[in-house]
């Protein structure tokens, strides 16, 4: 009966080991996939907002005002969504 005890107890260690690791592991990639999400958008942003400032060949301070507004506005959203 013994012989059958510690292998199973060791096998079973390891099972709870390896779950937790791949929760991490999950946890990770979620965590970059977040941070790339994020980046995207203020990419996106940028792109948009350049695009439209450059139109005239001028960008103005207005515009760049206009730039902080939004992602003032995109900072807000995100504080709101996260429940910070």
């Amino acid at each position: 009966m013994k012989k059958t005890i510690l292998p199973m107890l060791t096998s079973s260690a390891n099972w709870i080991l390896t779950i937790t690791q791949t929760n991490e592991i999950f946890q990770l990639i979620e965590l970059i996939l977040a941070i790339i999400s994020s980046l995207l958008t203020l990419l996106y942003i940028l792109y948009r907002w350049y695009k439209k400032a450059s139109e005239d060949g001028n960008i103005s301070p207005e515009e760049v005002k206009e730039l902080i507004e939004e992602l003032d506005e995109y900072k807000r959203k995100e504080k709101e969504q996260n429940g910070s």
